[in-house]
């Protein structure tokens, strides 16, 4: 499965295109290393999600086989850390 389809289908962007921008911008690493929007997620993967507030690090634990998922039944992913991101009080970066 497709890592901009995964995180549209778990709640982590609202549409798939939101997903891409995502990876295109750099703020979704697999690995430790910046992720593609198309390339193919199997399960077991370490994913690391930068938004402009909060850092996730997420552990894939399974792939669902349809395309939608409901929040119910959303344990295919595993929260490892979601830590808010610290601005320079000076700055406000």
């Amino acid at each position: 499965m497709r890592i901009d389809l995964f995180l549209k289908l778990m709640g982590f962007a609202k549409t798939r295109m939101a997903a891409k921008r995502l990876c295109d911008a750099g703020r979704v690493l697999l690995q430790g290393g910046p992720a593609k929007p198309s390339l193919e997620l199997i399960g077991g993967e370490s994913l690391h999600l930068l938004f402009s507030h909060k850092e996730i690090r997420v552990k894939v634990k399974g792939l669902p086989a349809l395309k939608s998922v409901p929040k119910k039944d959303r344990p295919l992913y595993v929260y490892v850390s979601d830590l808010p991101i610290e601005t320079d009080k000076t700055t406000g970066f």
